[in-house]
């Protein structure tokens, strides 16, 4: 870097970290050396000269792990991002029980230099423990006036305002409200907000069109509330606290053939990409969790940087996306979520849980410990190690008594002793290849539980390039950061694997066959071949296939191989049936629902257009069902549609699918690199799951007039 910039080195060192006196042209020297080079600062080098770990937590709630959070996902996934961006890894941390426990012992260790924080409470004992122990750290949600301001959010109150307004100029007049019963504050603002809109508008809230409800009772009241059976009372608009809430509305609403943005006024609260995809398109506040997420890495690291922070707390807008569910054509959707970014990740996003503090938790309780196990046992407490370490040398009995007071203590090894101890760091990497498309987040979210559980803390590298990937490599592996690393949707070079190799790291590949280390992956091939059997079984012969373009082979590029292989399997299906593959059905491109969509409308539009369309995953096949409503072509009367993958908005749509278990894959693999942690065998290397096809409503025989 010196040389090519024609200084010292110190001169390169003052300019990289933004100390010394360096004079313009030297500096602008350094930086076009930097870009030139692809140089990234050894980061490990660095921590020991300034004392940080240059690694931030996470604290995430248990109950963010749910199936169907989905802007859980999102909101890691753009925390992971921001973090990168800065040069620091982001540290999962999910709390069985009070969070506090695990807060205090990150504290002690030093493993981080900050805490990240969502969901919060007005005096959350979670902020103020880190503004006690003088820690940085920075909040999605507001605290109280009692604690520091280090938040970002949302005015929740105000968007609701605004949706309500929009409806009654649209004309509505009997609005009414379908909300969450929870304690959280941001479900009381969301109600609060449609209270002050209709007051706005010169009206009162009939208590009657209030519902406050469950995701167990929420189908039930909102039929109730549009049932015939109330001729004039029934409303002719409902504003929701969530697109989930909204996709409910949307399906009680054929039931009683109400034509949503005609008979029925609809709007939403997240912003998810579905709520573009449905028809008619939704409504929504937008959410802008990516612009969140960055402000608040960037509030707790200009803590680290520069000291307590003086500023007050940050409200994002959020903006109203019109669809024509509110009447009218609606605007040409805009904004990342509409327009494809993000990789499209297009499940409905599911409202934040609340917080798995316990109520009453505080401080003072103090954590069982081994000495407290041996006690109640009546042994020794090298006893009751060994039991733990699972020796062999502890007499039947006595195994039952430990066993016994562990469980009626409620015990949890000290994961960081146990680490001292074996001078290990119980510490996993997630490496993710795009990590916000759907079938990623799913897998993520099930192999975290099972790190949770087993006492890994995590650190979630996403990586949406080669560069990405090889700084994480880089960063990984020299320093031993991580005990274990599980490689989810990332095909390695023999060179990479053999890196891992060198190091001693353990490696776990989930959706990418990487030779020699344990994977866990689905038959690509065969299950395209299943998906296109299934139209063909339906008398279709003009197939099209919409998939991914070629990528190339890692380390030059991130060297995919699904829909590379899902196309071989189409291919091979239309040949058993003596059909000729036909090139100009086969289009392959980005992987995203905007670029799906403008590759099945060429096909649709063209001479001869395929009866059926098979897409090489659910995003795509979204883009596909998207172009064939704006082109009039009804599906499945006129084109039969099938996915790949079976992520959640599939069945919300009724999109025919070939399902792999998403959630599995990522348990499987968390629980085969424990395995290999804990020193054990692990066989077969190649563990392959099962996969079926789910027929729904998108495909049906061809020819056939009925329409969805």
């Amino acid at each position: 870097m010196a040389r090519a910039a024609a200084v010292s080195r110190q001169t390169v060192s003052n300019v990289l970290n933004d100390s010394g006196r360096v004079g313009d042209a030297a500096r602008a020297r350094v930086l076009a050396a930097v870009e030139a080079l692809g140089y990234y600062p050894h980061h490990g080098a660095r921590s020991l000269r300034s004392r940080r770990t240059r690694q931030v937590a996470y604290v995430m709630p248990h109950v963010q792990l749910l199936p169907g959070n989905y802007i859980m996902q999102q909101f890691l996934q753009s925390l992971a991002a921001a973090c990168a961006r800065r040069s620091y890894s982001l540290v999962t941390v999910v709390p069985d029980g009070d969070p506090r426990d695990e807060m205090r012992r990150l504290i002690a260790s030093r493993s981080v230099d900050a805490f990240l924080l969502s969901e919060l409470q007005q005096d959350d004992p979670r902020a103020r423990l880190l503004t006690e122990a003088g820690m940085p750290f920075a909040c999605f949600g507001r605290t109280g006036p009692a604690l520091p301001q280090n938040w970002v959010d949302i005015d929740n109150r105000t968007a609701v305002v605004a949706a309500v307004q929009h409806v009654l100029a649209r004309g509505f007049g009997r609005i009414a409200f379908a909300g969450y019963r929870t304690p959280d504050s941001w479900d009381a603002e969301r109600t609060a907000g449609f209270r002050d809109g209709l007051a706005a508008g010169g009206m009162s809230a009939d208590q009657s069109d209030m519902l406050l409800v469950d995701d167990g009772n929420a189908r039930r009241k909102i039929r109730s509330l549009l049932s015939a059976g109330r001729p004039g009372l029934r409303p002719d608009a409902i504003v929701t606290g969530s697109d989930r809430l909204a996709g409910v509305v949307y399906s009680v609403a054929a039931e009683l053939r109400l034509r949503i943005g005609q008979d029925l006024a609809v709007t939403g609260f997240d912003g998810s990409a579905a709520a573009a995809l449905m028809h008619p398109r939704l409504t929504t506040v937008a959410i802008p969790v990516d612009e969140i997420a960055g402000r608040v890495v960037d509030r707790a690291l200009r803590q680290v940087d520069h000291g307590p922070d003086q500023q007050p707390g940050e409200i994002v807008p959020a903006r109203l996306r019109l669809g024509e569910s509110t009447g009218g054509s609606g605007p040409e959707p805009d904004g990342p979520a509409a327009r494809g970014e993000q990789n499209d990740a297009t499940p409905l996003w599911k409202r934040f849980q609340r917080s798995t503090i316990p109520a009453g938790a505080s401080g003072g309780g103090r954590r069982v410990t081994i000495a407290d196990v041996a006690a109640d046992a009546g042994v020794g407490v090298g006893t009751v190690s060994r039991v733990l370490n699972g020796s062999d040398q502890v007499r039947e009995s006595t195994l039952r008594a430990v066993l016994d007071s562990i469980e009626r203590l409620g015990y949890r090894p000290n994961h960081a002793a146990t680490a001292l101890v074996r001078g290990t760091s119980h510490t996993v990497a997630l490496i993710v290849a795009h990590m916000t498309r759907p079938s990623a987040v799913v897998r993520v979210a099930s192999a975290l539980a099972v790190l949770e559980e087993q006492g890994y803390d995590t650190i979630v590298c996403n990586v949406d390039s080669a560069a990405e990937r090889d700084r994480h490599l880089e960063a990984l592996l020299p320093t031993h950061r991580a005990d274990g690393v599980l490689a989810i949707c990332l095909p390695l070079s023999r060179g990479q694997l053999g890196r891992f190799a060198r190091a001693g790291v353990a490696l776990v590949s989930v959706d990418a066959a990487n030779p020699g280390v344990p994977q866990t992956v689905v038959d690509d091939v065969a299950g395209a071949r299943l998906a296109v059997g299934h139209l063909i079984g339906l008398g279709h012969r003009r197939i099209g296939f919409v998939g991914d373009m070629a990528f190339s082979r890692p380390p030059a590029g991130l060297g995919f191989t699904s829909s590379g292989d899902r196309l071989r399997g189409y291919k091979q299906a239309l040949a058993e049936a003596d059909i000729v593959v036909e090139p100009g059905l086969i289009r392959r491109g980005p992987h995203d629902t905007a670029a799906a969509a403008e590759q099945a409308a060429q096909l649709l539009k063209s001479p001869a257009p395929p009866s059926a369309i098979f897409a090489a995953s659910d995003t795509q096949a979204i883009g596909v069902l998207a172009a064939a409503d704006r082109l009039g072509v009804a599906v499945p009367g006129e084109l039969s549609v099938v996915g790949f993958d079976d992520i959640e908005s599939a069945a919300f749509l009724g999109l025919s699918t070939v399902r792999q278990p998403l959630a599995r894959s990522g348990t499987e693999g968390a629980q085969r690199l424990c395995a290999l942690l804990r020193g054990e065998r692990v066989r077969p290397l190649r563990q392959e799951l099962p996969i079926e096809l789910m027929a729904r409503g998108s495909s049906a025989p061809a020819g056939s007039l009925r329409s969805r």
